[in-house]
């Protein structure tokens, strides 16, 4: 591995991991709650302090706890979405190419369908109409976001079938099932968690759009892109409620689009 990439996956993954842990640890060695109001402070929002490192929101909120409690949320949703989706995109892909014929036809023209949906508009209906919680955002980012994980593995599965070890287990009586999960899907490992990769990036993002236009996780549990709704009132008087979300949204896309450079170049030796 060339040293370029080696630094792609390493500030990847050390951001990505100090984003977790910042997420899982911070809520808990905080001296406030996530929605802990202080009556003193209610009115305007009040700018950074030694008391509260980025100020506290019109609620009397401490805002540094509520990013790190939001990223438990955002991060929690988009890996989860992202997880799902590259499973079933992993599924749905290794019967398409390994089958061939009628069912590879017939899944790749549901690929399509997916593909041509706008993806926010419909989960906005949706959850429009249902109430969402974690669980229901988690099955719809997903359900929106599996199909490049599908057509990246049936390239794959497409590319591997043909090869001399998928022969040779043929020969032996080995069945199609064994063939794809024991000896395909472990040599389409980098695709995949590549596809995986993209995958987390739309699921971060989808989540952020959802939760900016109000068909998020409700109040109020937070989550980066609820905090970035909540500010647009005070973009100009108040600009330490809106750039740290945004930050740390455009912080951990970027830090999983390295993460994913990466994983490609060292999948392409």
């Amino acid at each position: 591995m060339t040293s370029r990439r080696r630094t792609s996956l390493r500030v990847g993954v050390g951001v990505l991991g100090a984003m977790l842990a910042a997420a899982v640890v911070g809520p808990l060695i905080s001296p406030y709650a996530f929605d802990e109001q202080s009556l003193a402070l209610i009115g305007l929002p009040r700018a950074p302090s030694l008391a509260h490192w980025l100020g506290t929101d019109e609620l009397g909120r401490d805002e540094l706890t509520r990013l790190m409690a939001g990223g438990r949320i955002s991060l929690s949703i988009g890996l989860a979405g992202a997880a799902v989706a590259t499973g079933f995109g992993t599924f749905v892909g290794a019967l398409a190419g390994y089958a061939g014929g009628v069912v590879d036809w017939a899944l790749m023209r549901l690929t399509d369908v997916m593909l041509s949906i706008p993806a926010l508009p419909l989960v906005l209906v949706v959850a429009g109409m249902i109430r969402p919680t974690p669980a229901l955002l988690v099955v719809l980012i997903a359900g929106l976001i599996w199909t490049p994980s599908a057509r990246i593995v049936r390239a794959q599965v497409r590319s591997l079938k043909a090869a001399d070890f998928v022969t040779a287990a043929r020969a032996l009586g080995v069945g199609p099932v064994a063939i794809v999960v024991r000896h395909i899907l472990p040599n389409a490992a980098g695709a995949i968690a590549v596809s995986a990769t993209i995958a987390v990036g739309g699921a971060i993002l989808l989540e952020s759009a959802l939760s900016f236009l109000g068909f998020g996780v409700q109040p109020p549990i937070p989550s980066w892109g609820s905090l970035l709704n909540k500010s647009e009132p005070w973009l100009v008087s108040a600009p330490w409620l809106s750039v740290p979300p945004g930050t740390l949204i455009f912080v951990t896309i970027l830090a999983v689009n390295l993460i994913g450079d990466g994983l490609r170049r060292r999948t392409a030796r």
